[in-house]
């Protein structure tokens, strides 16, 4: 349809042309018929309308080969431009760039993670700040990706490279290889009694398969309600923190909810994660803490509190979530 349009506007000179043309002709022939004092001016008009036309479909025609040199090189130029960065982009292909990745990640000491903040008290440093670039190479180049990721996960990997490589599966839910990860991860988990070394890639494995289940964080909010370790509560308990998202609501209810006692440097970390929660308007944290004012005692408020402000929040709206201390459940 486009191409019609043009091809219409750019007949019109032409067509106003042949009217003109035989416009002429027709004053031509009649020319014998008028009286004497009209012929004269019929045969001046005529003349003028021919030359008219001559003299238009010339310039019409000088212009187009001018109008079409211009485009030929606006047409070479932006050739070029679309070359330059398509060599550019080839420099960047996802071997060359996770390659690069690679090398870094396997020689920090520091277990590196595309989230922020990163863990403060596990060695964890954030690898970029901005993931733009990751978010466009993951849109483009989706297979070779994870052609590279299913070789990070190998269990020959480094640590480093388990743990990166599963943040970019879960980040990005390539599905096509997270059930390698519960594969994985699931046999290690379940013997229990994690080393600091497996810890780390044994759970952020767990987290990105439960990423990218249906429905989402299934696993892991089963294991949030039925695990004992604290070590493991405490990793699970900092998620929403990095990522705050309405599938942790749940998690944390659900976890209040248990039983079991909850030791204070993770009640502390459940009123981190419910604070970013809140600040990001995922669900309203304050009226999630005050179904549970066994939890929270008056020897906590001061960090509560203090957590709650850190997050540009009033801490005043949490008063009714802090129980009397004889009414404190025993440890």
């Amino acid at each position: 349809m486009p191409s019609t349009d043009k091809t219409s506007y750019a007949a019109v000179p032409f067509l106003i042309f042949g009217i003109i043309l035989i416009s002429a002709f027709f004053l031509k022939y009649f020319e014998p018929m008028l009286p004497k004092v009209l012929q004269n001016w019929a045969e001046h008009l005529s003349i003028a309308m021919i030359v008219a036309v001559v003299i238009g479909l010339t310039y019409e025609y000088t212009s187009h080969l001018f109008r079409e040199e211009i485009l030929k090189n606006l047409l070479q130029e932006s050739q070029e431009q679309v070359y330059q960065a398509l060599r550019a982009y080839s420099v960047l292909t996802p071997d060359e760039v996770f390659r690069l990745l690679k090398e870094i990640a396997s020689q920090i000491n520091q277990t590196p993670t595309l989230f922020y903040p990163a863990r403060p008290e596990s060695g964890e440093c954030t690898f970029t700040e901005s993931m733009n670039f990751f978010d466009t190479l993951v849109k483009m180049r989706p297979k070779e990706i994870v052609s590279i990721l299913s070789i990070w996960i190998e269990p020959k990997s480094h640590k480093n490279l388990k743990y990166l490589a599963s943040d970019f599966i879960g980040k990005y839910q390539l599905i096509e290889i997270a059930q390698e990860l519960r594969r994985q991860a699931e046999p290690v988990l379940h013997l229990g009694n994690l080393t600091e070394d497996d810890r780390g890639w044994v759970l952020n494995y767990i987290w990105a398969y439960s990423r990218c289940e249906k429905p989402m964080y299934k696993v892991l909010g089963d294991i949030m309600r039925t695990t004992t370790d604290h070590e493991i509560e405490k990793w699970i308990l900092f998620l929403p923190v990095q990522i705050p998202s309405i599938e942790y609501v749940n998690m944390i209810n659900d976890y209040l909810e248990r039983d079991a006692p909850i030791a204070d440097d993770n009640l502390l970390l459940v009123i981190q994660a419910v604070a970013s929660l809140h600040r990001a308007l995922v669900v309203d944290g304050v009226a999630l803490l005050k179904k549970f004012p066994n939890r929270f005692g008056p020897h906590q408020q001061q960090d509560v509190e203090r957590i709650w402000r850190n997050y540009a929040l009033v801490p005043e709206e949490l008063k009714g979530i802090f129980a009397s201390a004889n009414s404190l459940p025993s440890k």
